[in-house]
C-alpha cells in the first residue's frame, strides 16, 4: 500500500531533492581525509550512495557491510574507482555479515579495529520493512523486522562502542542512525512494524548521544523518499535523490555547529543553512523532538 500523498514535513523553507552547494562531499570544509567509515546495508540504494559520498569526500578507509556478497564486491570496486578518479586513496573493504547477528557484527569491527586501530563515523543504515496489518501479519514476518531494525541497531551501536570508536581520541567519534519521519506521522494503515521499529532507534540514539559523555555525536536522519528495491517493491512515491542523503551524512558528519541536531529527527532533504540559521529557536523551543502534546516538563 503506498504511502499517502502529503506525508512530507516542511521545516526548512527550502527544500531540496538533490546535492546543493553547501554539502557537496567534494568541498574542502567536508573533507573526510584520516576518517574511517563504516556504513551497513552499504552495497546498494541509499547505503551505497552514502559510501560513495565519503568517497567523494577523501576518507582515508570506507567499510562496507552487507548481507550479499556479490553486491558488496561489485560496491566495493565501483567505490574503489570513484575514490581513484577524484584523487583520493581511499581503501574499500566490504564484510557479508547480518546486523541482526551479533557476533557477526563483532567479528566485522574486530577486524575493521584490527586493520584501521579504529572507526570513526558509523552509518546505521540496514533496514527491513514489513507492510501488512495488526490482524493479517504473519508474527514471524513481523518480528524479523524488529530482529533487523531494533536488535541490528543494538548490534551496530554496541560494536561501534566495544570495539570501533576511540573513546579517548581528541574528537568525537559521529553515529549516524537512518530513521524515517514516518515515526512521527500520523498512523497510517499497515505501516505499524516500521513505524514501531524506527521510533525504538531513534529513541536509542538519543540514548547513545546521552550515555556517551561527549565522546560520541549521535544523530537521527530521515534520508527523503529515495528510489531503493525497498521502495518500489512497496510501491512507495520517490522524490529524492540517492545522493542527497549521501552527500547530507558527510555534511553532518564534518560539521561541529549541526551538534546541536542530536537528540532530534532531521530530514536530509531540508536546507542547512537555514537550520543553522534557526538554531536558537530550535533549542529554545525544543523543536523536532519527540514530545507529548501539551505536556511541559
Amino acid at each position: 500500500m503506498p504511502m499517502p500523498s502529503n506525508d512530507y514535513p516542511v521545516f526548512t523553507k527550502t527544500f531540496h531533492s538533490s546535492v546543493y552547494g553547501k554539502i557537496n562531499p567534494e568541498n574542502a570544509a567536508l573533507s573526510a581525509s584520516g576518517k574511517v567509515v563504516l556504513v551497513t546495508g552499504g552495497g546498494r540504494g541509499i547505503g551505497k550512495a552514502i559510501v560513495i559520498a565519503f568517497a567523494r569526500a577523501g576518507a582515508r578507509a570506507i567499510v562496507i557491510m552487507g548481507r550479499n556478497a556479490a553486491t558488496l564486491q561489485a560496491a566495493e570496486t565501483e567505490v574503489s574507482g570513484i575514490a581513484q578518479a577524484t584523487g583520493h586513496s581511499t581503501v574499500v573493504r566490504s564484510f557479508t555479515a547480518d546486523v541482526a547477528d551479533t557476533e557477526a557484527v563483532l567479528g566485522v569491527f574486530k577486524a575493521v579495529s584490527d586493520e584501521f586501530k579504529h572507526v570513526d563515523i558509523v552509518v546505521n543504515n540496514a533496514a527491513g520493512l514489513h507492510l501488512a496489518t495488526l490482524e493479517a501479519t504473519s508474527i514471524d514476518d513481523y518480528w524479523k523486522t524488529f530482529e533487523i531494525n531494533v536488535k541490528g541497531t543494538l548490534n551496530v551501536m554496541q560494536a561501534s562502542l566495544k570495539l570501533g570508536f576511540d573513546r579517548d581520541g581528541a574528537s568525537p567519534a559521529t553515529f549516524i542512525n537512518v530513521s524515517t519521519v514516518g515515526l512521527m506521522m500520523p498512523t497510517f494503515p499497515t505501516w505499524s512494524n516500521y513505524a514501531a521499529t524506527k521510533l525504538a532507534g531513534f529513541s536509542m540514539t538519543q540514548y547513545l548521544a546521552a550515555e556517551s559523555g561527549g565522546k560520541v555525536r549521535a544523530f537521527s536522519i530521515h534520508p527523503g523518499r529515495v528510489g531503493t528495491d525497498m521502495a518500489k517493491d512497496n510501491n512507495i512515491p520517490t522524490f529524492e535523490e540517492p545522493e542527497l542523503p549521501g552527500a547530507f551524512c558527510v555534511w553532518l558528519a564534518a560539521t561541529k555547529e549541526a551538534d546541536f541536531l542530536q537528540d532530534r529527527l532531521i530530514a536530509c532533504n531540508w536546507d542547512v543553512d537555514e537550520l543553522l540559521q534557526m538554531r536558537e529557536e530550535i533549542e529554545e523551543k525544543g523543536l523536532l523532538k519527540m514530545t507529548f502534546a501539551g505536556l511541559h516538563m
